[in-house]
């Protein structure tokens, strides 16, 4: 598989097999994210790998967002919950001023991207999660006080089949009777611009 194929057949996966993910190749996704490209080359981003059975329930309470739909509507069973989580944490202490938000921003993004993309090459489905509670996520893992978590992903072996198709006139992705997920995306004609808008 190569990179394109990667980035384009990867969906979000929110159902998961009931089967453990190895550290190594968690550890191997993060080797990737944090190699990803840094404004400044400030490398603002560290990363906690989480795969023990017993906080895996812990840290299912502190996120929310699609992953936590009732089954019937595609969301996961008990023993269908994430097996792992990628926590991009940010150190605000190599944050050179507060301006640099946007830029750290953009950090996490790139580093997501290059853990969810090695995750795909190794067999794994992810989900990145914004809807979390923050402060909960920092007791359950010791996170210090000068840290800000600033993504969560969800990852494990998928037990959910997901597609893109070409959106019509929705970008609301919707699940079928056999718990497929069909995710609409919009047209390489209609947001591709040429040398100018």
């Amino acid at each position: 598989m190569n990179v394109y194929e990667a980035a384009t057949k990867r969906r979000s996966i929110r159902r998961f097999e009931d089967k453990p993910v190895p550290y190594e190749v968690l550890q191997k996704c993060v080797d990737a994210g944090r190699l990803a490209p840094s404004g400044r080359n400030q490398q603002v981003c560290e990363f906690i790998i989480v795969n023990d059975a017993e906080l895996l329930p812990e840290m299912f309470d502190t996120i929310g967002g699609s992953v936590k739909m009732p089954p019937e509507k595609g969301g996961p069973r008990p023993e269908n919950t994430p097996k792992g989580y990628f926590v991009i944490v940010i150190n605000r202490l190599l944050e050179e001023d507060p301006n640099r938000r946007r830029i750290t921003l953009y950090d996490i993004g790139m580093a997501a991207e290059n853990i969810i993309l090695t995750a795909f090459e190794e067999g794994l489905g992810c989900c990145p999660i914004m809807m979390f509670k923050e402060e909960a996520i920092k007791s359950v893992l010791g996170v210090p006080e000068d840290y800000d978590i600033g993504l969560v992903i969800v990852t494990g072996y998928p037990e959910e089949t997901s597609v893109a198709e070409v959106a019509t006139d929705s970008t609301t992705g919707w699940v079928d009777e056999n718990l497929v997920r069909h995710v609409p995306k919009r047209k390489l004609e209609d947001i591709l611009h040429h040398n100018g808008f």
